[in-house]
């Protein structure tokens, strides 16, 4: 190709291909068509590996090996552009990062992102970024369910046509220019987003923010520790149903929520105890971990690490837990009831078979005792959460824990 455009700052694949394909005269589907003979000529099996449409064409859509569509991409990127590089840190890959119980990545330019943040419908766009430039482009970070604002303009993206009401989506369509019915993104009209909004986009696309906020996730050192804590929110504090979704109002009450940080999560937590207090029909030493906090520790083990250091929620989690279980006051019921093994895995940050072990070298006291012939059932709550968290102080601390010493309540 003789004309080989560079790609523009933090610019999403696709969008980058429609410029190309803009460039030579061509359509997005006439491109990769034009791609699929320059790969027969050098190998036929890259050209099968190659998908016909745009909206498939970005590494982590293979169905089966990234290996060849990786191969595909090496050398188109050869002919597309000045450098292989420059177009191979566009591509989005599968990142084997996992956050919370088993939430799947994206990789992208050193970046591991929740999948539940990649928009699948709709990508917005904001008319005046299109309205500046004779260029226009997207940004990968439109493609994230939780950048809802331009932090440039100060104004919320737009979803939907102002016209025709149809879902944008500048893939499917195919074009940079506007929607498929005519009207161009740079007339669209815009709406003014809230400062805290503004200030999210901007922390994530690692830009000064907005205004000044003392909110935790504009102070979180890494941007993966933001990812976490949003996905931490979404997972366990958000309610089922509609809260569960990233909208406008869920997001600007996930920022609330981290305003208040660490107060809210403290009264979240002690509401849960209160509630299991008054509502308590048998023994602490009876009632499981789960039924007063539910996933808590599941939720809470990789956002995006364990290690405390770099695990905001989780540390103020435990700071909380060690507080209750050594209150004068009936918070420390909580210190009586039981954890199961996939739960003190995750206090201890270990595994399950290793608390098995522990179980059988006697240095995790239990609950009950078991048979000698009975196997180790991880799923089965047998571990009192005073007992296994004195373990942990004693016995589990790491330069990493940021808790060197324990000093008793006298």
């Amino acid at each position: 190709m003789l004309l080989r455009p560079n790609p523009k700052p933090s610019e999403s694949l696709e969008s980058y291909m429609i410029r190309l394909a803009d460039l030579y005269g061509y359509t997005p589907k006439q491109l990769i068509e034009r791609f699929h003979i320059i790969l027969d000529e050098a190998d036929q099996k890259l050209s099968g590996a190659l998908p016909g449409n745009l909206r498939q064409l970005n590494l982590y859509h293979a169905s089966t090996s990234s290996a060849l569509r990786m191969e595909c991409f090496e050398l188109l990127a050869e002919k597309m552009c000045k450098g292989r590089l420059p177009i191979l840190e566009l591509a989005v890959s599968r990142s084997r990062t996992r956050y919370a119980t088993n939430h799947h990545s994206l990789f992208w330019r050193g970046l591991d992102i929740p999948r539940f943040f990649i928009r699948r419908d709709s990508i917005p766009v904001c008319p005046r970024c299109f309205e500046a430039t004779d260029t226009g482009y997207v940004p990968f970070y439109w493609h994230l369910h939780i950048v809802r604002a331009c932090s440039k303009h100060k104004c919320k993206l737009i979803e939907q046509c102002p016209n025709c009401s149809k879902k944008l989506n500048y893939i499917d369509d195919g074009s940079l220019q506007g929607c498929s019915c005519g009207t161009e993104y740079r007339l669209m009209p815009v709406e003014a987003a809230p400062e805290s909004m503004c200030n999210l986009a901007a922390t994530i696309q690692e830009q000064p923010a907005v205004e000044s906020s003392d909110n935790l996730l504009f102070f979180l050192k890494d941007i993966h520790q933001l990812f976490g804590a949003i996905l931490w929110y979404y997972s366990y504090v958000a309610e089922r149903g509609s809260q569960r979704s990233i909208s406008d109002e869920s997001l600007m009450a996930c920022i609330a929520f981290f305003d208040q940080w660490p107060l809210s999560l403290r009264m979240l937590l002690q509401n849960k105890i209160e509630t299991a207090i008054m509502l308590a029909d048998r023994l602490f030493s009876e009632t499981t971990f789960q039924s007063i906090f539910g996933n808590l520790l599941m939720l809470s083990r990789r956002v995006p690490t364990q290690a405390l250091s770099d695990n905001p929620v989780l540390k103020e989690i435990f700071a909380y837990l060690d507080e209750c279980i050594h209150a004068d006051n009936e918070l420390s019921e909580i210190g009586f009831c039981l954890l199961n093994g996939y739960e003190v895995a995750a206090l201890l940050d270990t595994d399950s078979e290793q608390v098995a072990r522990l179980l059988d070298e006697g240095k995790l006291p239990a609950a009950k005792r078991m048979k000698s012939s009975a196997a180790f059932d991880p799923k089965r709550p047998l571990f009192p959460l005073k007992s296994t968290f004195n373990v942990w102080l004693a016995r589990f601390q790491s330069r990493l824990s940021n808790r060197h010493t324990y000093l008793s309540r006298w």
